[in-house]
């Protein structure tokens, strides 16, 4: 088995790792694809620790399975696979209540468990789901990204016609505006990236805001009626602060904070004192877990379009120089997939 990981910020290393069979609830998925994501970039960096070092990067993942374990019933050897980067602990009072988004000790492929840039990976079989013919290789990476999506939206008890602006044109970002569109709510996507915002509006988000080119908040005020969205989504890693995007929201209005667990938003006093002024609730989310077979059907009946989110396709042991050059150009690429 072989493995990019990371041995210390600023080095990677493709190792060859020990092969391990598929024990009772697991199984072993030779991975076809993979992804390059921000996190490996900022684990890369050193802006964000593993929990251990050296450690195996990749939070996408989707392969074929090759190995069974004796209690694995769900799925058979040859079974094309998405694997599900996130990863709920099953003990606490949320997962036993069925509830696993709101699971309070959450882990992920790729974050705190080692991740998928590998040829083959040994996976929880509960974290696998079999892919539908019509959902090609190439997006079926993007599941977890509209699982999260998904979660967002039932966080944030998106209705039939609210606007959501949505701060940052990402890969999160994007399909968040697609699957907002699908529920009917109005998505207006925030960001300073001119190429990026017109890839979202090719896609079919109609209102893209460039925050060089206009006043975002009288542009919110004037899509909106004067009334200001219902509610919004700030993405960790974009580089809005928090408490600026609140002047976007109407009082008594629904945000959602998305990133994952270790991220320190600013939550400053004033951005406090906006939260309170403004009487505005306020949802972390960090995880899709449970959502991936709703993904999965939306990518299957084209309700998200992730394809052109692809910026490139390389060779799996080319991985390491181009996380080396989207360090060094954070902008230059949307996604970057990894064909094993």
């Amino acid at each position: 088995m072989k493995a990019w990981r990371i041995i210390e910020s600023g080095a990677v290393r493709l190792e060859e790792i020990a092969a391990r069979p598929a024990e009772a609830d697991y199984v072993k998925v030779k991975l076809l694809y993979s992804a390059l994501s921000s996190t490996d970039r900022l684990l890369y960096s050193g802006s964000i620790k593993p929990k251990k070092f050296p450690f195996t990067l990749g939070r996408q993942g989707v392969g074929l399975v090759t190995e069974t374990g004796e209690n694995v019933t769900g799925v058979v050897r040859g079974d094309r696979v998405a694997i599900d980067p996130f990863i709920f602990c099953d003990n606490c009072d949320s997962c036993k209540g069925g509830r696993a988004t709101d699971c309070i000790e959450p882990k992920s492929y790729g974050l705190s468990e080692d991740g998928l840039l590998s040829d083959f990976a040994i996976i929880r079989a509960e974290d696998v789901f079999k892919l539908p013919d019509r959902v090609q290789n190439t997006e079926a990476v993007f599941a977890g990204h509209a699982a999260l999506a998904l979660t967002i939206v039932s966080k944030l008890g998106l209705q039939k016609g609210e606007h959501l602006v949505i701060m940052g044109a990402s890969v999160i970002g994007v399909i968040l505006a697609q699957a907002a569109m699908y529920y009917q709510a109005v998505p207006i996507l925030v960001d300073t990236r001119s190429d990026r915002l017109k890839l979202a509006e090719e896609l079919g988000v109609y209102y893209c805001i460039n925050g060089v080119e206009e006043d975002v908040q009288k542009k919110i005020y004037s899509l909106t009626g004067g009334n200001m969205a219902e509610t919004l989504c700030h993405n960790s890693a974009d580089s809005v602060p928090l408490g600026r995007c609140f002047d976007y929201v109407a009082p008594n209005g629904r945000v959602a904070v998305a990133g994952w667990c270790g991220t320190k938003p600013d939550f400053s006093s004033t951005t406090l004192h906006q939260i309170f002024n403004r009487q505005l609730t306020v949802r972390g989310v960090c995880s899709g877990a449970k959502q991936i077979p709703s993904a999965i059907n939306m990518l299957a009946n084209k309700m998200i379009t992730p394809t052109p989110l692809i910026s490139k396709e390389i060779p799996f042991d080319a991985a390491g120089a181009m996380l080396k050059e989207q360090v060094e150009h954070p902008n230059k690429y949307i996604k970057v997939l990894v064909k094993m």
